[in-house]
């Protein structure tokens, strides 16, 4: 797999003349400012709003923090697809007009397919996190009840929607709480494998963009 983050050449141009900054390095991979900048204009975050929200960079650093921290320590030898980055690539378009898809684009200095390194770690990221948790999570009927009734049927009413019955939404539920546990085992795992890692944040780079810095780092 080739490197997410260069600091040769980018898009063809020398990186000096693109990228802000090196925001942070994992393991001698670096992360920069304007790979930030990217993910979140194209929403390609975990669990990302749609449209993205300015003022939240932290979250992206994060994220790609600990998408390197797994992919570099993981065991699993876990291949991505083109035809799999190819589906990622049209969900991510479609969120986005055209227009304004083009223009991100402009924005950036970007042709498609300059995202795809982004979105092949996403899913090896997702992939790997999937292998290792997703076929080991348990959800019991009493769960999906607890779920139904704690959280479900209040987040209806106060939509003013009225509940379906639980039958018709117990696939739903139980592929949430399964979604939850495997997010809650990960983080425990992710934070783990942070202590065989050496990885650096840029303070200066942070200081001179501050609205990356929201609250003290605990990488």
């Amino acid at each position: 797999m080739s490197k997410l983050f260069s600091l040769s050449v980018w898009g063809g141009q020398e990186v000096s003349s693109v990228v802000d900054c090196v925001v942070a390095s994992v393991d001698a991979e670096v992360i920069t400012l304007i790979d930030l900048k990217i993910v979140r204009a194209f929403g390609l975050g975990r669990e990302s709003p749609f449209p993205p929200v300015p003022p939240v960079l932290q979250k992206y650093l994060q994220e790609a923090v600990d998408r390197k921290i797994v992919i570099n320590l993981a065991p699993a030898k876990v291949v991505v697809l083109e035809e799999e980055i190819e589906n990622l690539k049209k969900k991510v378009k479609a969120k986005f007009e055209s227009a304004d898809w083009e223009r991100k684009l402009k924005e950036f200095g970007l042709e498609e397919e300059d995202l795809v390194p982004y979105l092949k770690e996403i899913l090896l990221f997702e992939k790997i996190i999937a292998l290792r948790f997703g076929q080991t999570v348990d959800v019991s009927l009493k769960e999906i009840e607890a779920y139904y009734q704690d959280v479900y049927r209040p987040e209806q009413e106060a939509r003013g929607e009225k509940p379906l019955p639980i039958f018709q939404v117990l696939e739903d539920i139980e592929s949430k709480i399964r979604k939850e546990k495997v997010e809650k085992q990960a983080a425990m795992w992710i934070e783990n494998l942070r202590g065989q890692s050496n990885v650096q944040v840029n303070a200066r780079c942070l200081e001179q963009n501050s609205g990356l810095q929201e609250k003290p780092w605990d990488f």
